[in-house]
């Protein structure tokens, strides 16, 4: 199975991390172009105890991918999680409208 997981925050990146470590082929996608270069160089950009060896081991396993460019694998997968923020409201909450 393919997936795309678009953010590569703590929940994108962790998440796809575990899904390729389980044997799915992902691409993590972020608009961030020095962070997908550094990502896609095994350096990671938060600690999460374990992860910097998972990312690694599954790069050479050529199961986790890091693009800055959706549109090129939307063709290659069956599902696209979002993992980006959400922004919030005035009062707090999140603010789920769509943008105009």
């Amino acid at each position: 199975m393919n997936i795309a997981i678009v953010g590569t925050g703590y929940v994108g990146l962790v998440s796809g991390t575990c899904f390729a470590e389980m044997g799915v082929n992902v691409t993590c996608v972020d608009v961030d172009k020095h962070k997908i270069d550094n990502l896609n160089k095994g350096i990671i950009p938060i600690y999460e105890p374990g992860l910097e060896d998972m990312v690694q081991r599954n790069i050479k396993a050529e199961r986790l991918h890091f693009t800055t460019n959706l549109t090129e694998v939307l063709n290659d997968v069956q599902v696209i999680f979002s993992a980006v923020g959400t922004p919030p409201d005035a009062d707090g909450s999140a603010d789920l409208k769509v943008c105009a």
